[in-house]
């Protein structure tokens, strides 16, 4: 008794389930990737500059590498520059302190610097050499 089968079965692969499952998935990661907001800081940047700020009269201190302190070129200790730094630009008719800081000064000390500025409401122009 030999049965036969009706119908054949056909080895050819399509390909069109593929290609949808692939698109459809293409189109998940596209929408997907919109949403995602990376964690970056954001920039205002002028795309054009209009004047130049020139700053003629500013009061001058500096931090060596070795942790001395030079407010219009006196010398403070890490005690008593505060009370230089405030005493020298209330005494002049200066509005900016620009700090000069040697490449290799410590971070805390220019800190401690602009801390003080900060704290007596004093604008800081940072020069590093």
């Amino acid at each position: 008794m030999a049965l036969k089968r009706r119908t054949k079965i056909s080895a050819a692969f399509s390909m069109s389930s593929m290609t949808d499952i692939v698109f459809l998935l293409l189109i998940f990661f596209m929408i997907t990737s919109t949403m995602v907001h990376p964690n970056a800081i954001k920039l205002l940047i002028p795309k054009k500059a209009t004047k130049k700020v020139v700053v003629e009269q500013y009061l001058n201190v500096r931090v060596t590498a070795s942790g001395r302190y030079y407010v219009e070129g006196k010398r403070f200790g890490t005690n008593n520059v505060e009370t230089g730094l405030v005493g020298a630009f209330n005494q002049s008719d200066r509005t900016i302190v620009k700090l000069r800081t040697d490449k290799n000064a410590s971070t805390g000390d220019v800190a401690r610097v602009l801390d003080i500025a900060e704290s007596n409401g004093i604008k800081v122009i940072l020069d590093i050499r």
